[in-house]
């Protein structure tokens, strides 16, 4: 899924290289059709992208060999004109999800959230739609696995909802509408709270976490954030959540409340550190939080307490941040990876440089980075390490 199998963005796989450039430690780099700032995701010794043709205005999935890049299939899931959005949005923003033997895609088609599941073989099993969406910005619902469940966030201005699908069908097993009606484009995550399951979703002006199988809401707390992107981090005990529309918020709250938790269960909160597309990152005792301007702040998870604040040489990123073997990864907008140690001082480690534009997230496979620039996808890795099918 975005951000790897738990949708953390926490790695720790020791053959991830920390040096690279565009002729350093590149196993192989091949040319994307289409345009979109969706991640790859790697399973079972395929990479599949989703991309926008604007001369067919085909919403395309595209499926790549692991070992070398080679484009094996891709397949038009669905024909719409391309929709009113943000000028950093794409009509294939949205990431796959795969369980190694299907993917799933979620697209926008008019006002209708269309969900497609496909084979390996590029053959759509099924395709879903859900009506009323209406967003300024665009769509990215990124979907997301947990079990046998599809859970995709639809929150939009309109008909905003919140549903669970059977991934082998695509009925739909719960279904939930969001009151407040605005658009979000934060990806569900999931977490452990007292053995319990929770499916935590920063939108809809609050935080608010779900039963995944049932779609019952376990607890909601306001904000004064309503336009969420950011994805909502864990660790510590406490959910964290940032944004900037209209107001620049990064909250940590208590998970094991029930109703409005607004107040009873707000751990701490800072009004200066925050990000809206960058999701954090949470890990051991620390929060890691980088702004779309390229400001990179280490706080102490369970009090909120800035460790450094430092800005880095770029000044654009969307790119959410990884933590691979103890490292923070930032891919900026311009294609440069900066490499940070997570200690008590700020500490550049490195800077890798790709020279090609770059909005999305990379995914991390078997001692290999997958990295998609505008025009590219690149496989970063050091030759003959990886140990894949």
């Amino acid at each position: 899924m975005w951000r790897g199998p738990k949708g953390d963005g926490i790695v720790t796989d020791a053959a991830v290289p920390t040096k690279w450039s565009a002729t350093e430690n590149v196993v192989w780099k091949v040319e994307v059709p289409g345009a979109g700032h969706s991640s790859p995701v790697v399973s079972n010794g395929h990479i599949f992208l989703t991309s926008f043709d604007s001369s067919t205005t085909d919403r395309m999935l595209l499926c790549f060999d692991r070992k070398d890049g080679k484009l094996l299939w891709k397949q038009s899931v669905l024909s719409a004109t391309a929709e009113k959005m943000h000028k950093n949005n794409t009509p294939a923003s949205s990431t796959p999800a795969s369980d190694g033997t299907h993917v799933w895609v979620t697209f926008l088609d008019g006002e209708k959230v269309a969900v497609a599941c496909y084979s390996f073989a590029g053959k759509q099993l099924w395709l879903k739609s859900f009506g009323g969406f209406t967003s300024a910005h665009g769509f990215c619902g990124t979907p997301v696995l947990f079990g046998d469940l599809l859970i995709v966030n639809g929150d939009s201005d309109g008909d905003a909802f919140v549903a669970a699908l059977d991934k082998k069908t695509g009925e739909t097993k719960w279904k939930i509408d969001r009151p407040n009606r605005v658009r979000s484009f934060s990806v569900p995550l999931f977490v452990e709270v007292r053995g319990k399951a929770q499916v935590v979703l920063a939108g809809s002006k609050s935080v608010a976490a779900f039963e995944p199988t049932t779609g019952k809401q376990l607890w909601i707390a306001d904000s004064t954030t309503d336009k969420f992107v950011a994805t909502v981090a864990f660790t510590e005990g406490l959910i964290f959540a940032t944004g900037t529309s209209p107001n620049s918020t990064l909250v940590a709250l208590d998970p094991t409340g029930t109703g409005n938790v607004t107040k009873s269960h707000t751990k701490w909160s800072d009004t200066k550190t925050a990000s809206y597309v960058p999701s954090p990152l949470a890990f051991g005792k620390h929060l890691f939080v980088l702004s779309d301007s390229g400001i990179a702040t280490l706080l102490e998870a369970k009090t909120g307490k800035k460790l450094w604040s430092e800005r880095l040489g770029s000044r654009l990123h969307h790119a959410s941040p990884l933590l691979i073997n103890g490292l923070i990864y930032c891919l900026a907008d311009d294609g440069a990876t900066y490499i940070l140690k997570p200690d008590e001082e700020y500490e550049l480690v490195t800077k890798n440089t790709l020279g090609e534009e770059c909005h999305a997230t990379p995914a991390v496979s078997d001692g290999q980075l997958f990295i998609r620039s505008a025009t590219s996808l690149w496989c970063i890795g050091a030759k003959g390490t990886a140990k894949h099918p």
